[in-house]
């Protein structure tokens, strides 16, 4: 059986996915953004409620998510807005920045749940 981590893992690699093709095929401003924050929201949820349960609520993932890092990923969002602004070159990277901070978040919060339950594994 997969560890707690494992598990989280694969949550925040397919968030990854899905929310880089995402961020891709969007090139209207605000709209990357609004995508990432719902996304990262949902996966801090899902993540809870591996580590806590599923008596664990969305409303308290989103207190999580907020906690561990939507506010320190702010400007990368911001920055991946401006990548619309650039035709095609922006387009191109703003898939990989959009995978950084996804991953990036997700790690974040499995790190905060696996300092708190050290034998969550």
């Amino acid at each position: 059986m997969k560890s707690k981590k494992e598990r989280a893992r694969v949550w925040v690699h397919s968030y990854l996915v899905i929310g880089t093709g995402i961020v891709i095929a969007a090139v209207v401003p605000g709209a990357t953004s609004a995508a990432l924050m719902a996304m990262e929201s949902h996966m801090a949820y899902e993540i809870g409620k591996i580590y806590r349960g599923n008596e664990f609520t969305m409303a308290e993932g989103l207190r999580v998510a907020a906690a561990v890092g939507i506010a320190a990923v702010a400007g990368q969002l911001a920055a991946l807005e401006a990548l619309n602004l650039i035709p095609v070159a922006g387009w191109a990277v703003k898939g990989a920045v959009a995978g950084g901070v996804i991953k990036a978040l997700g790690e974040a919060i499995i790190y905060h749940y696996e300092a708190l339950e050290p034998t969550a594994t």
